[in-house]
């Protein structure tokens, strides 16, 4: 299993090619950012870490197609190319529920146009292409440059998310760490003969003290576990649907302290994981055998030092 590292991109883009130098020297397989449009662009700070890392994977956990259009994407997945030598895993998804929120961009027929955004990008690349979609259109379009293709995963949390990634792409990204969801994720993505890769991305707190990091990730799992996502999945978590419910609606009231006091330890541990280095150790070996192919970590906000330390103790729990 792959073991990777989020670098967030609230910092300076040249504070993260350093943190990914860094990670790379720890020893961590890869370095995924979010494409989030409040933040700094992660296609420059892919740019400077591309410059930055001779080895690691280089993904987007995720971008969205609503962001850039496809052909962006493609030029962005082809760029990125140029510069690390092929490195770069192009994660895609249709956006969250702070697009219409924020944005004003409600998200609509989000598995056709994620069906679409893949056509385009592979078929860019591969150039020339024609899409007529609902969303999306091209004609007989390519790529003015050659670079080598890069892999697509999608974000998938529900059933046809999950059926479509294990149709067209080569990895799915996930959220949700017990045996019965992975099982359940494997066992969705796998319409063809050869299924893509699972990766789950996960926050992680390193503390002797396990209630205290227990306690630091309550905030983190909102909206993992009291959002919306299709109900079957609350058993699938390992999750009491009652607590959840009751989780859904302080959510849905705004008030962000009460809704945080009702996020259960059982929410914490299957969406993150907390406690001490062997106890992260463990749950690491579990989701290994329960065959994720790749997890991605992600640790506690921080300025420069205190991310390369946070790292630093990670680390210690998951290279081996």
């Amino acid at each position: 299993m792959k073991t990777s590292a989020t670098i967030r991109l609230d910092q300076p883009v040249t504070d993260a090619a350093e943190l990914s130098r860094r990670a790379e020297d720890l020893g961590f397989d890869g370095v995924w950012v979010a494409d989030h449009y409040f933040h700094r662009d992660a296609s420059a700070a892919l740019s400077l870490m591309a410059t930055a890392t001779t080895r690691v994977t280089l993904g987007t956990a995720v971008t969205s197609p609503l962001l850039r259009h496809p052909a962006l994407l493609a030029s962005l997945a082809g760029s990125i190319n140029e510069i690390s030598g092929g490195r770069l895993v192009l994660g895609v998804g249709p956006g969250g529920y702070e697009f219409a929120t924020e944005l004003g961009t409600p998200i609509k027929r989000p598995l056709g146009l994620t069906r679409e955004t893949v056509r385009i990008v592979r078929g860019l690349m591969a150039g020339p292409t024609t899409e007529a979609g609902d969303t999306f259109r091209t004609q007989n379009a390519a790529l003015k440059f050659s670079a080598p293709p890069a892999p697509v995963y999608l974000a998938a949390r529900g059933p046809k998310m999950l059926r479509l990634a294990g149709e067209i792409s080569d990895g799915v990204i996930t959220h949700g760490l017990s045996a019965g969801h992975i099982e359940y994720v494997i066992d969705q993505v796998s319409v063809t003969e050869q299924r893509p890769r699972v990766v789950v991305m996960l926050d992680v707190q390193v503390d002797e003290d396990r209630g205290r990091a227990l306690d630091a990730l309550r905030p983190r799992c909102l909206n993992m576990a009291g959002g919306s996502y299709a109900d079957e999945l609350i058993e699938i978590y390992g999750l009491n649907r009652p607590d959840v419910e009751r989780l859904r609606a302080a959510v849905r009231s705004g008030d962000r302290d009460a809704a945080t006091a009702l996020v259960t330890d059982e929410m914490v541990d299957a969406f993150t994981i907390a406690g001490p280095t062997a106890h992260v150790a463990d749950r690491l070996s579990e989701l290994a055998s329960f065959g994720v192919d790749e997890v991605i970590l992600s640790t506690a906000a921080g300025g420069l030092d205190e991310t390369t330390n946070s790292l630093t103790e990670l680390a210690k729990a998951v290279i081996r």
